[in-house]
């Protein structure tokens, strides 16, 4: 299996051994099944807040992990799909062919069926509630203290700067969760090579065999993803309820 010493050696070493194509494995299925799964994201948050309400930490807590709970019902499968793609250039064998989507598709039914597209569900909630709840109660704290310093807080610019930072902050505190199970994921791809039986078996190989500093692996490349995606994703989910709303 092909090691990276960070974000930028990873970029490099894709580049030079497995070309641009390596950075769009599993796009397109990942185009088709992202929006459906904002969608349920946002319904989430919407329940949420119209159930209990927010304002609180823990209601907006509640807020991110019921947006999580919904929509991982299509972001799991996404996940399982993109992520065997991602690591077809690491391993040196693997069960079935992983240089598209469609192939992942068809070999993750075949020899794991239904269930393989739901591994390691249970390891994505404690990744993701975590997040989604951490991210909304920091953005919630962050309005708070800037309405009560007298800015605009309905500012479309400002918003993208607060959900970028809340967004970068929350995924690296998660990190380590991530890495776990993300591995968990991946195991049927190569079920020699991740030889380990749930996630607490996958931690302790990993702090055996790589130290604890594998545990925020990849968790730069992390911050650059989810920082600008809920910069673009949430703010203009906002503007656009507030046209929908105006209508």
């Amino acid at each position: 299996m092909t090691k990276y010493s960070g974000l930028f050696n990873a970029v490099q070493t894709m580049f030079r051994q497995e070309g641009i194509g390596a950075f769009y494995k599993g796009g397109l299925f990942n185009a088709a099944t992202t929006p459906p799964a904002r969608g349920m994201y946002m319904a989430g948050v919407e329940i949420s807040k119209k159930t209990i309400g927010g304002g609180t930490v823990a209601r907006d807590f509640c807020a991110g992990a019921m947006a999580q709970l919904i929509s991982s019902l299509a972001y799991v499968p996404r996940d399982v799909v993109i992520e065997r793609c991602a690591i077809d250039g690491q391993l040196k064998s693997q069960i079935g062919s992983a240089s598209n989507s469609a192939k992942v598709l068809r070999t993750i039914w075949r020899s794991e069926g239904l269930a393989g597209f739901y591994r390691a569900y249970v390891p994505h909630q404690l990744v993701w509630i975590p997040y989604n709840g951490l991210f909304f109660s920091m953005l919630g704290k962050v309005t708070e203290f800037e309405a009560s310093r007298g800015i605009d807080t309905g500012s479309y610019w400002l918003g993208v700067g607060n959900t970028f930072c809340c967004g970068a902050g929350a995924g690296w505190a998660t990190t380590p969760i991530d890495v776990v199970k993300t591995r968990l994921q991946v195991q049927g791809a190569n079920p020699e090579l991740f030889a380990f039986k749930g996630a607490m078996g996958c931690v302790v190989q990993l702090l055996k065999n790589e130290g604890p500093a594998a545990l925020f692996a990849g968790a730069s490349g992390r911050m650059a993803y989810l920082a600008p995606n809920m910069a673009l994703f949430v703010p203009m989910y906002d503007v656009l309820k507030t046209y929908a709303t105006a209508a």
